[in-house]
């Protein structure tokens, strides 16, 4: 089955989007002890699928942030208190995968943004994400893959709508 570049890209926006959004859809009690297990969190990386999905969190905002974000802003983006923040991204920062730089416009900010190598792992990871989908959606029609595309984004977007009103 064929499939189209611009399918592709919009469920690659799509799996960005949810990955982006997810914590303001984790209810409360989940997202505290996501936040403790964070707090236990040593420098020897990410050592589970949770610890994973943050990393994977941190580059798709850095990515799409521009300017790069201040680490408070970062902190509220992943829905975490600024010293959790601040000790993984000190972390990427020893791994070379982020680094922090200066605010052309006010010398007492700092920002944070991909670094070579961290910009090189997110692009081999959106490479691989949109082999993935390649290959899962061969199985769909043309037809059926525009549909799910519009019905998915049409479920973040209930699901992101559920979560301002309460």
């Amino acid at each position: 089955m064929s499939i189209s570049e611009p399918i592709i890209e919009g469920f690659t926006a799509l799996l960005q989007r949810f990955v982006r959004q997810r914590p303001r859809l984790i209810p409360p009690q989940q997202a505290s002890q996501f936040r403790d297990h964070l707090e236990q969190w040593r420098g020897g990386g990410a050592s589970s699928l949770e610890d994973y999905a943050l990393l994977v969190r941190i580059f798709i905002t850095l990515a799409q942030s521009d300017p790069p974000p201040t680490m408070g802003e970062l902190s509220a983006c992943l829905g975490m208190p600024l010293s959790s923040a601040t000790r993984i991204v000190d972390w990427l920062v020893h791994a070379e995968c982020v680094e922090r730089i200066d605010d052309p416009g006010d010398r007492r900010v700092v920002r944070v943004r991909l670094a070579d190598k961290g910009q090189q792992l997110y692009e081999a990871s959106i490479a691989q994400n949109r082999q993935r989908i390649g290959a899962l959606l061969s199985r769909f029609t043309l037809q059926e893959q525009h549909e799910l595309l519009r019905l998915l984004n049409k479920l973040l977007d209930s699901l992101l709508e559920e979560q301002n009103l309460a």
